[in-house]
């Protein structure tokens, strides 16, 4: 069975001291499809160290929302179109507006969301979304933009969900479902077609698992969760699953 992680930051700096040991864990665990989401200068340089080592790994990139707190100028997303030129991603992201955590930076993030769309646009390269607390204003900005990708982390309605779907995206599904108090994100990706579903750990972020660093070996756990919700087999849902991440960079 192949896993894929649809998100997850292999370049970050708390993997510095046991990357490769990290990596080999992953590999072992079947874990061979993830994109690697890369938000500042050294995530890049190692996830492309990476990606020449393992050419299935997907690299993205992208200014963060939460990283405009001091430097919003345009100076950073032609940064951003120069790596895109120099070193050919596989994605953008990733991007989106967080009004949870930031929101007295909203319409700094609504101008680089819109910036990083239109670069996606230009240079045919699907997108990695982050969005908090902010569905209806994410949800206007993708409708004025014709690119397809991921939902990343999805926490909101199945309403919206749906509405995510009909413009072109895939809705992906965390170590939210593993959580004792799981009941709404578990019923909503019950609910998310199979042809539209994804799965990530977003490491070393968001560990189900008190003092445990989060790494993408840990998306089998995920998997083995949904598999349930759903219904049916591991085999079926990897399938589905790579399928599915496979159409997101398909041209």
């Amino acid at each position: 069975m192949v896993f894929a992680d649809a998100h997850c930051h292999l370049g970050s700096r708390q993997f510095d001291s046991y990357r490769e040991e990290m990596i080999t864990r992953m590999l072992n665990a079947g874990v061979n499809k993830p994109i690697m989401i890369c938000c500042s200068s050294h995530d890049l340089l190692e996830s492309l160290r990476l990606r020449e080592e393992h050419p299935a790994f997907k690299l993205a990139v992208s200014v963060h929302p939460q990283d405009l707190e001091d430097d919003y100028s345009e100076a950073r997303l032609q940064e951003i179109e120069r790596i895109i030129n120099e070193y050919h991603p596989d994605m953008i992201g990733e991007t989106g507006l967080d009004y949870y955590s930031h929101p007295h930076t909203r319409e700094q993030q609504k101008h680089f969301f819109i910036s990083q769309l239109e670069l996606a646009e230009k240079y045919g390269l699907p997108v990695n979304i982050h969005s908090r607390k902010a569905s209806a204003d994410t949800l206007d900005i993708l409708k004025s933009h014709r690119c397809k990708g991921i939902m990343h982390s999805y926490s909101g309605s199945i309403e919206m969900a749906r509405l995510y779907i009909r413009e072109g995206y895939c809705i992906s599904f965390g170590a939210s479902v593993l959580f004792p108090n799981a009941r709404r994100p578990r019923e909503v990706a019950s609910q998310i077609p199979l042809d539209r579903l994804l799965i990530e750990t977003d490491s070393p972020y968001q560990s189900p698992v008190l003092n445990h660093r989060h790494e993408p070996a840990d998306v089998v756990n995920i998997y083995e969760e949904i598999s349930k919700i759903h219904g049916i087999s591991l085999e079926e849902l990897c399938a589905a699953v790579e399928h599915n991440f496979d159409n997101v960079f398909a041209k």
